[in-house]
């Protein structure tokens, strides 16, 4: 449902997570009882999926019948269990053949200089004082697991922008810790390999930077700019969900892949439909993706994440095509999103591009095309600890004067290092990133004008 087995990786347990920290020689064993719950506890060695890396030790935890049920209670076992860091568990209950847990967290520390804001509300920016924002940037709690062989579920929480600063140069909205629901959908493999039918609230397979994870990219402080414009045209959402169906599948040859996506969403935000929760007129929101890989694949089983750092175990390319398509609402008579990305891995070279043209013809008549684009290219360096990834990338943005961003423009360039000290999962960076443009844009809304900013990061999955 989503998790794929980088290439290379050997398939035969089911883990969720890793930790390299045990001798090779441990083994641990814990029989528990509960009225309702008997679970088995053990740390096993050995070939691994992508959900642990190679050579590490995974938690596995077992149901066990009743009839084989220790004396140890309950309390004994989840302390145990949860007193462990930098473990996600992996259970199995009745009624489920897996339950997993998981948690990630970014925090951030930026210092951010030129800022310009309309602090007298009058149309008129001045200077803020420079400053540095301590902020969790993103934090996610995920529950997933598989019902039964074909039919895997997962429900994301999130909590994100915690104690960030306004005035700071990364773009969002702060928060007071609220928490919501980031992403929540079955995946039903009707014919494994070629049909996997995906329902619920989820991103819509539209444009790379969009639907690969905040902690897969490889730039700055956060993701680029380039998703926020695809989503602001095509979802209205800023964090791009929406409640759909899609169709999706993945054929492996030799070398050489075909994997697409085909989706049918209920649009309903008020930037789309002029309302909140639906206007008087309505249309759905139709999203296609088909992308072709050559040499090594991104992915050994279908799913709806992407990376872009392979840490130099996949050699390959992967061209993709995308569309969306809206019709009339009571916004506009005809809204599309078209464009394309590639990424590239060969041995320590990471690169990644993207193009979209965002279309949307008036209810007045009149059309207008705003285009946005990145690219991005990193280099995997073999450290005493992990790795280490210079990276460059550079994004921009150029609206039309009919647009919703009214002959906006936006410039990002960001150059940094990224230090993985256990590839995404553990993860520190330092980037200094420069913006620039003019309203109305992301880098200026007549109401704040972002400032350059160097940032260092921590991310931490587990």
């Amino acid at each position: 449902m989503g998790w794929s087995r980088a290439p290379g990786w050997p398939r035969r347990h089911r883990c969720s997570f890793a930790s390299r920290a045990a001798p090779a020689s441990t083994s641990l064993l814990w029989a528990t009882t509960c009225a309702t719950l008997d679970v088995r506890l053990s740390w096993t060695r050995g070939p691994i999926t992508s959900r642990c890396p190679p050579s590490a030790i995974c938690w596995r935890v077992r149901h066990r019948p009743l009839t084989e049920q220790g004396s140890f209670p309950m309390k004994r076992w989840l302390l145990g269990l949860f007193s462990l860091p930098g473990f996600a568990q992996q259970v199995q209950l009745p009624g489920l053949q897996e339950l997993r847990i998981g948690a990630g967290v970014q925090i951030t520390g930026i210092y951010t200089r030129g800022t310009l804001a309309d602090i007298s509300k009058q149309g008129r920016l001045e200077p803020v004082d420079d400053r540095f924002d301590l902020a969790i940037r993103r934090a996610r709690l995920t529950v997933s697991g598989r019902i039964r062989n074909d039919l895997d579920f997962r429900v994301i929480f999130y909590y994100d922008n915690v104690g960030r600063d306004r005035f700071t140069g990364t773009r969002g909205t702060p928060s007071e810790g609220n928490v919501g629901i980031w992403d929540a959908f079955w995946m039903w493999s009707a014919r494994p390999g070629w049909l996997h039918l995906t329902i619920g609230y989820f991103r819509p397979q539209l444009g790379r930077e969009h639907i690969t994870s905040g902690f897969q990219t490889n730039s700055s402080m956060d993701k680029l700019p380039t998703q926020n414009y695809l989503r602001f045209h095509a979802i209205g959402r800023s964090n791009g969900r929406e409640t759909g169906i899609n169709a999706g599948g993945l054929y492996l040859g030799r070398g050489w892949s075909v994997n697409y996506n085909a989706g049918f969403f209920d649009a309903s935000h008020e930037k789309l439909v002029g309302e909140a929760y639906g206007g008087q007129r309505w249309s759905p929101l139709l999203v296609g993706r088909l992308a072709l890989t050559l040499g090594q694949p991104e992915m050994s089983n279908y799913g709806i994440d992407y990376q872009i750092n392979y840490f130099g175990r996949r050699r390959g390319i992967t061209g993709a095509l995308n569309y969306s398509h809206q019709g009339h609402t009571n916004v506009f008579s005809k809204n599309e999103v078209a464009g394309f990305d590639v990424l590239a891995n060969y041995g320590p070279l990471n690169f990644d591009a993207e193009f979209e043209s965002l279309r949307r013809l008036r209810l007045d008549g009149a059309r207008y095309r705003d285009r946005v684009w990145h690219v991005r290219t990193g280099y995997n360096i073999r450290a005493r600890t992990g790795w280490v990834e210079p990276v460059v990338a550079v994004m921009r943005f150029t609206g039309s004067p009919l647009s919703v961003w009214a002959n906006g423009r936006d410039r990002v360039t960001d150059l940094g290092v990224n230090w993985y000290v256990q590839q995404t999962r553990i993860k520190f960076n330092v980037h200094y990133t420069r913006q620039s443009g003019c309203p109305l844009s992301g880098y200026d809304d007549g109401k704040i004008r972002r400032g350059n900013m160097v940032g260092l990061g921590i991310q931490l999955v587990y």
